[in-house]
């Protein structure tokens, strides 16, 4: 049984050797799982929670290659099917130091479109306490049904929602269609995390205030926004943490984001359940969850590639004594 049941993409990354270069100036690659979902998952499994993941590889080598790396975080892979005929998805990745990615999909169709409504069983949620979704899967069907599927699922058994838009541009239609899907789903969450970057496009607004005030309207218990090396926001509506960020030595950026918000889940999850809201709990508990996932964000940079930097309990704890 999992606490948290993460939904949504896994695929192969292959991020860039140098920093700071495009994907036409990249001079190599090293290959890394991923996917912002399956990043989560193994982010709350490393600090502490047993994680699910539900989701959809191909039948070849670099689906083999997902579910043992899942596996091997011990991360419950049970409900990560195969697509038979569709391939395993790629990404080339290339980062710069301020968080910018340039970006290049391979999946058409992906295996992780292919994921059915079908495949969305009661066991899933078996023991579970939170779902994680973002918005990728809603892009594409049937995978789109599935998740919506496993949405309902999830709140009819009043579990905590957990919402990462993740937008990324080229696997949209366009940004007015990602736009309105992705803010669709604020009123399905009881927790949000919104990138900087994607601020605009997940809220509808570029002054931050106003977005705030949007996604809040929609009935989110408690924001959060990263922001790269400038820190992070956290707020309920009433009161607005704001934290500076932490210098360390970049290497990659990738996974930085999901490691932050697994860091914060893991956190407050069982916070909400005693006051029964994320936004009852007491200010200082959510400043604490915040430095906790600002120090798993940073850490998560220092190492190449997103599950195999994502740092360990231990390492979080030992990196925050030394602040």
């Amino acid at each position: 049984m999992s606490d948290v049941i993460c939904m949504g993409e896994l695929l192969v990354e292959h991020v860039s050797t140098a920093s700071n270069v495009s994907l036409v100036h990249s001079p190599g690659f090293i290959k890394a799982p991923g996917g912002a979902p399956a990043n989560v998952a193994v982010a709350l499994q490393r600090l502490g929670l047993q994680a699910g993941f539900v989701g959809k590889v191909g039948d070849d080598p670099f689906g083999v290659y997902l579910r043992e790396s899942l596996a091997d975080t011990g991360v419950d892979t049970s409900f990560l099917f195969v697509d038979r005929e569709a391939r395993t998805t790629a990404v080339y990745v290339a980062v710069w130091d301020d968080g910018r990615k340039d970006l290049c999909f391979y999946r058409n169709p992906g295996a992780d479109m292919m994921l059915t409504a079908e495949e969305i069983s009661d066991p899933i949620f078996d023991g579970a306490r939170c779902f994680h979704f973002g918005s990728i899967s809603f892009i594409d069907e049937p995978s789109a049904s599935a998740q919506r599927k496993a949405l309902q699922m999830a709140r009819d058994k009043g579990l905590m929602i957990s919402y990462d838009p993740n937008y990324r541009p080229t696997l949209w239609p366009d940004e007015k269609t990602a736009a309105k899907v992705i803010q669709d789903y604020f009123q399905y969450c009881h927790l949000a995390k919104i990138s900087e970057e994607e601020w605009q496009v997940a809220t509808g607004y570029q002054d931050l205030e106003d977005g705030i005030q949007a996604v809040m309207a929609k009935g989110v218990e408690l924001l959060v926004i990263s922001r790269g090396e400038n820190g992070a926001i956290a707020t309920n509506g009433n009161y607005r943490i704001e934290l500076a960020g932490l210098e360390v030595d970049v290497v990659e950026t990738t996974g930085a984001g999901d490691g932050f918000l697994g860091a914060i889940i893991t956190e407050l999850l069982p916070a909400r359940e005693k006051a029964g809201s994320l936004a009852a709990i007491g200010e200082d508990q959510v400043r604490d969850a915040l430095k906790t996932a600002n120090a798993v964000g940073a850490l998560t940079c220092k190492k190449p590639g997103a599950i195999p930097a994502l740092p360990t309990r231990a390492e979080t704890d030992d990196f925050i004594s030394k602040l």
